[in-house]
């Protein structure tokens, strides 16, 4: 029995080095280090992993477990491969946070949630991205809540 219990114990502690809090996804170092700097704020102990490229995201999809991918809609829709990695992190579970820069966004006063997948417009508050940031943490810390919504 005691075995049993040390194994599984290896094994969440093998996953928790294979897991990842937040991976933001900016080309523009300036948004990418506001983005990061706010996810840190948030997500506290769980680490933020800065990508500049689709080849950087789809490298650290391939090797770690991520809560969640903050991308701009922009540049999300700009590479296949990014398109592609995304939607293997959501499949696996990852929420994805949409921050909008089109014309046409889901919401311009507020976020919006469908499924695990979060919308903020370009032109939200801080206020508003600490918000969404902070419901994203707590969906990913009790996972059951992302199959009820």
């Amino acid at each position: 029995m005691l075995k049993v219990v040390l194994d599984k114990k290896g094994e969440q502690m093998a996953a928790a080095q294979d897991s990842i809090g937040v991976v933001v996804l900016e080309p523009n170092k300036q948004l990418l280090d506001k983005l990061c700097a706010s996810s840190e704020r948030v997500w506290g102990q769980h680490e933020v992993l800065p990508r500049q490229t689709g080849k950087e995201l789809a490298l650290a999809a391939e090797n770690l477990n991520v809560g969640l991918v903050v991308v701009r809609s922009s540049f999300q829709r700009s590479s296949a491969l990014v398109q592609s990695t995304l939607l293997d992190l959501y499949a696996a579970g990852t929420q994805i946070l949409v921050v909008q820069d089109t014309p046409f966004r889901v919401s311009e006063s507020a976020w919006a949630t469908v499924a695990g997948i979060h919308f903020l417009s370009d032109r939200a508050t801080d206020d508003q991205l600490h918000d969404v940031l902070t419901m994203a943490l707590v969906r990913h810390c009790m996972p059951q809540l992302n199959k009820l919504i």
